[in-house]
């Protein structure tokens, strides 16, 4: 059996921590593994907040433990030699929908629902994950713009690329909100790129660097603008930091 921890900031490694909590699909992967070393800082500091370590009473803290049995399930941890064994999706989703079950409406049991949606999609499942995700993307909690990215990536699986952007768009437009938004346009850009909508995508990109110039994906989105087609202006084209 895995073993329980809760977890803390020393433990949140950036590559594991967002793989834990995102799938972007195979399309999008080169640009959320741009886009982690950005979000981590905020997607911690947000769960963090939920306080993991601080829950008092018994069904809370049955909550919290269940919640750390899913997580071992969802993506084990390595061992010594560096390998680690394949997730147990459906062990996870069980342990998700009890750690929501025992929380209830507080912040714990969103975050219990939310990997319980990403289980559920893993699971080949989405039908089931969506209104869930639905359900947390149109709230104002903790876990709400990171239920909005991983419901655009279930929407653009899905062929529905239109609404995966503009959920992309909408958290990109908010700063503070929980999900950096450079690493939504870099999301945006690969969407409609995917679609074929080129100049949409290149804009997505213009607008990053832009913003954001000093950004990690800033260079990376400066050679998809060259790639689309499109000019920097001279003070936006040198290499980022």
């Amino acid at each position: 059996m895995a073993t329980t921890k809760r977890i803390n900031r020393k433990e949140l490694d950036q590559d594991e921590f967002l793989e834990r909590v995102f799938d972007l699909g195979e399309w999008l992967e080169t640009n959320w593994k741009q886009a982690a070393g950005v979000a981590v800082g905020v997607v911690a500091v947000v769960l963090l907040g939920v306080g993991w370590n601080a829950w008092r009473g018994r069904t809370l803290n049955q909550a919290n433990v269940a919640l750390g049995q899913g997580l071992e399930l969802y993506q084990p941890q390595p061992k010594a030699d560096g390998t680690a064994p394949p997730p147990k999706m459906a062990e996870a989703h069980a342990a998700f929908e009890k750690a929501a079950k025992l929380a209830g409406s507080r912040p714990l049991g969103d975050v219990a629902r939310y990997y319980d949606a990403l289980a559920l999609i893993a699971l080949d499942r989405p039908a089931e994950a969506t209104p869930t995700l639905e359900k947390l993307a149109g709230g104002d909690g903790p876990i709400s713009a990171q239920a909005k990215v991983s419901l655009a990536n279930a929407l653009a699986k899905k062929g529905d690329y239109d609404r995966a952007a503009a959920l992309l768009q909408e958290v990109a437009g908010k700063t503070g909100a929980g999900f950096p938004p450079d690493a939504a346009l870099s999301m945006l850009g690969a969407v409609r790129a995917r679609q074929g909508r080129n100049d949409e995508a290149r804009k997505a990109y213009e607008d990053l660097v832009a913003r954001y110039p000093e950004s990690g994906l800033a260079q990376e989105a400066r050679q998809r603008v060259a790639e689309l087609g499109g000019t920097l202006p001279a003070s936006s084209s040198g290499t980022t930091r």
